[in-house]
């Protein structure tokens, strides 16, 4: 099943008519694009593209709807009926090998071993932390269980605890950023997100849960960055215009072992 018939799908089960996407949500000409993309693909076999404006305004304002079931066919068309501000992303955890010398990088590299470069900056969860923009790598590791990662980086402060203490190392595999639909984003995971400050230029890293705003207006402009230990730290604004990459954490490294 192709983008296209999941859209459908996932309209069909919400309840949502190319009309109210057109009249409701402001998409112009929503009717006619959505009449011309049935049937998934073009006369010449080629399968037919998902107009940005319409997955937008559709994933924008209708939160049932599961926008990664469209974009990748994980998961289901409608988001379970449950209240997600109480769910806590699972991280699974990792046995990971970390590689310090030349000797067993060359090792490594001679087994065909996929190395994960570990960077030099830090993600900040509870803390204010400049990272380098260069991103300069330190060392490797070699994690068995993450085939998709393609980084490790360091946590600092607690917000994030007890699933991610301070001073714990994650896998994570970098998330394109979806500039025209940003609302697009699988919300609700973990994220380690790189920020750049308005007036200094400088890069912030932070671990946070992104969530979105419900009213359309805020949507446009701000991720919500929520913390597990709500205790201690508020959620915050994030906003969208000055991010410049994001990561999705992927693995949890729990121990060191030999290779």
């Amino acid at each position: 099943m192709g983008m296209i018939d999941r859209f459908f799908e996932a309209i069909e089960k919400a309840g949502i008519t190319p009309y109210e996407i057109e009249t409701k949500y402001g998409v112009k000409s929503a009717q006619s694009k959505i009449s011309q993309m049935k049937g998934g693909k073009t006369n010449t076999g080629k399968e037919k593209s998902l107009p940005s404006d319409i997955l937008s305004a559709v994933c924008m304002n209708c939160n049932k709807i599961n926008s990664e079931y469209i974009l990748t066919g994980r998961g289901n068309a409608i988001n379970e009926d449950k209240n997600t501000d109480d769910v806590i992303p699972n991280i699974p955890t990792s046995s990971g090998t970390s590689i310090t010398s030349e000797e067993e990088f060359q090792d490594a590299k001679n087994k065909g071993l996929h190395l994960l470069p570990q960077v030099s900056f830090k993600f900040a969860a509870g803390q204010t932390q400049l990272i380098s923009i260069t991103e300069d790598i330190t060392r490797y590791w070699y994690l068995p269980d993450c085939k998709d990662c393609e980084g490790v980086a360091q946590i600092v402060g607690r917000s994030m605890s007890p699933t991610l203490p301070s001073g714990c190392w994650v896998a994570l595999k970098r998330y394109t950023l979806p500039h025209d639909n940003p609302n697009t984003i699988p919300f609700g995971n973990i994220f380690g997100i790189v920020v750049e400050d308005k007036e200094t230029g400088e890069y912030h890293g932070h671990i946070k849960i992104l969530r979105r705003y419900k009213e359309q207006s805020l949507a446009r402009k701000y991720w919500i960055a929520h913390s597990i230990n709500t205790e201690e730290f508020d959620d915050f604004d994030i906003e969208i215009d000055q991010i410049r990459s994001l990561w999705i954490v992927k693995q949890h490294i729990v121990s060191d072992t030999l290779l």
